[in-house]
């Protein structure tokens, strides 16, 4: 993998200066370089974290705290690197891999899984990587601490970035960084020794202390001088890094608030009367909600006996023209499955309707051409929208429709407008909902921002869910708590109905 030289960010620089005296700081990334390869059970609890494609592709590192998610800093994930921390919660905009337990690059083993969705922490350069699949029971998250690092303690900096020699080490190192001085957010740091520094290569590296119970996570690193580093000519070796001793409960919080893990909906069990489909995340089976036609929905129902585990993407509609609603499902592995419904909660076996589909990061279904079979729209990780037009069986080929569409995290489509021709609302980073009517041949019309405050919804789905003939929109809440609203037919929706995440 080429190695990025990282742009400097004068305002991140600027914190280090304002408790260090020190002039500019390496904004991205920064890893344990100087010293010795890491121990096998240390170095199986980091991750090594490939974020993009091509030649603007990137290395971080992280910590496993959750069998599912790793730990790391927000800046990783930017795509503006002019504002590294601004990431926005939902999938990451660029395709990333998380390798977690191998003790070599090159090598096999370990876990790999697509990261697909990421929550940033409000209040500092932190963010939660969810996995596609959990690691095996084998790799063991690490501890955090309780308590803060102190003025002179000296810390173990464990990472996969640059060394002193090498620009792509094969295996994570580690160096001894000595604790500074402490903010409420932040540890300043700098080598124990002159051999010891943080390098380009991996934001995100965890630092790690021993104590009577283990070893321990204190911080993550998100920033360094780099002074002793391959290729560089600083000798200082001061760096900063993000305290994680204060937020095990957000972290507990985030790995354990989501019962589910995708969503999609439709009239599934053939009652006239929209259903809710949601991947379980306590055991990765595909669950059918059954609508009682006023926004609630009942106990659910299994819809068929294998997991889901590695499907990344979900959407569903008619898209075999039978009248019964169908499943369609993006896998890790880039392959595009198709579920065909039986109208009774259940499928009727699967197949492979497409390929090459890794770079996909947003679906949603609808006839968008009016031939009465389920057509896709689809976000690439490039920002264009692509539409893909269904023939009851597969998918022809995608053509580009629209450009523009990075910074948005959320799709669905229905006829919202009530003119009879298949739209797409999108959430966009902000918040913002956005429609976009729709011409009745894939194409869109120019978007019409129509609602705000929609940050906190982390997955979307439209279904007729009151059986009043227009499209409502389904919404999970980072709360858990599920969100009905209901449309008027004229691109709007009135008060949401609000059922509490369920309880078994």
């Amino acid at each position: 993998m080429r190695h990025v030289r990282p742009l400097r960010f004068s305002a991140l620089a600027a914190a280090l200066a304002a408790v260090a005296g020190a002039t500019v700081v390496t904004g991205m990334p920064a890893v344990a370089a100087t010293g010795s390869d890491a121990a096998a059970g240390t170095q199986a609890s980091v991750a090594r974290l490939h974020i993009g494609e091509g030649d603007t592709a990137r290395s971080c590192s992280g910590a496993l705290v959750d069998s599912q998610w790793v730990l790391t800093a927000s800046a990783c994930f930017a795509v503006d690197l002019a504002n590294p921390t601004q990431v926005a919660a939902g999938a990451p905009v660029l395709k990333s891999t998380a390798t977690i337990g191998r003790s070599s690059v090159t090598g096999t083993g370990g876990h790999v899984a697509d990261v697909v969705e990421l929550v940033p922490s409000s209040s500092r350069d932190l963010v939660m990587a969810r996995m596609a699949t959990p690691a095996a029971a084998g790799i063991a998250p690490l501890a955090l601490a309780a308590s803060p690092a102190g003025e002179g303690d000296t810390l173990q900096a464990v990472g996969f970035g640059r060394t002193k020699t090498e620009w792509v080490p094969g295996a994570a190192h580690t160096a001894s960084m000595k604790v500074g001085a402490l903010s409420d957010t932040e540890l300043t740091l700098a080598g124990a020794t002159e051999g010891d520094a943080l390098c380009k290569g991996d934001t995100g590296a965890p630092l790690l202390r021993e104590s009577e119970e283990g070893v321990e996570l204190v911080g993550v690193a998100t920033r360094s001088r780099q002074g002793g580093c391959l290729g560089e000519s600083e000798t200082r070796t001061d760096a900063v890094a993000t305290r994680t001793d204060d937020v095990a409960d957000w972290i507990a919080t985030t790995a354990g608030r989501s019962w589910a893990l995708l969503m999609a909906a439709g009239d599934f069990n053939g009652d006239k009367k929209a259903d809710l489909l949601t991947i379980d995340a306590a055991d990765d089976f595909l669950y059918a909600y059954p609508g009682d036609g006023t926004g609630k929905f009942g106990t659910p129902v299994k819809v068929s006996p294998g997991k889901w585990t590695g499907m990344r993407l979900l959407a569903a509609t008619d898209f075999t023209g039978d009248g019964k609603a169908d499943i369609l499902a993006v896998n890790s592995n880039g392959n595009l499955y198709l579920y065909p419904g039986n109208g009774k909660n259940g499928v009727t076996g699967s197949s492979v309707v497409g390929s090459g589909w890794g770079g996909i990061r947003l679906i949603a279904a609808a006839d968008f051409n009016g031939d009465r079979k389920g057509d896709l729209v689809a976000a690439h990780t490039n920002g264009n929208l692509f539409f893909y037009p269904g023939n009851g069986k597969n998918f022809a080929s995608g053509t580009v429709t629209s450009s523009g569409w990075t910074n948005m995290r959320m799709l669905s489509a229905g006829d919202f407008t009530g003119d009879g021709k298949a739209d797409i609302y999108a959430v966009h980073n902000s918040g913002d909902l956005y429609l976009y009517s729709g011409k009745g041949n894939g194409t869109f019309n120019t978007a019409r921002k129509t609602g705000r405050g929609w940050q906190n919804m982390r997955l979307l789905s439209e279904a007729d869910f009151n059986g009043d003939q227009k499209s409502d929109l389904l919404a999970i809440h980072t709360n858990g708590s599920i969100y009905a609203y209901p449309g008027n037919g004229k691109g709007g929706f009135g008060t949401p109905i609000i059922t509490p995440a369920p309880t078994t």
